[in-house]
């Protein structure tokens, strides 16, 4: 195991009771339909009127992968998602999908991020 992918293991590890698999954000693709946790750092963020984008790994259109969170769920966080999460290294845990060619996890709930 590379050193990179066994600190994640280790920091990630400790946030979640439950048994998750740690992915790293270049590999997402090929855990589309799974349950992951994916720690890396975020690139960039843009609030749009229907929902928050987190890019992961590289700032849009160069991200591994995006967090998505719906409008309906902004209200459930501290502060706006798109602003309290930029700059930072989070770990989000959620199923991985595909839109338009491209991985995403949506989250629905804030304990499915956490900063680093």
């Amino acid at each position: 195991m590379k050193k990179s992918a066994f600190v994640l293991f280790a920091l990630a590890s400790s946030f979640y009771a439950k048994s998750q698999t740690l992915v790293l954000a270049k590999d997402a693709a090929k855990y589309v339909g799974k349950n992951v946790t994916i720690c890396d750092s975020v690139y960039s963020t843009k609030g749009l009127e229907k929902l928050t984008l987190i890019n992961l790994g590289g700032a849009y259109p160069k991200e591994l992968i995006t967090v998505v969170i719906n409008k309906q769920d902004e209200s459930k966080f501290p502060s706006e998602p798109y602003s309290m999460f930029l700059g930072n290294k989070i770990c989000v845990t959620g199923i991985v999908t595909e839109f338009k060619g491209k991985q995403q996890i949506v989250v629905t709930d804030p304990k499915q991020i956490v900063v680093k």
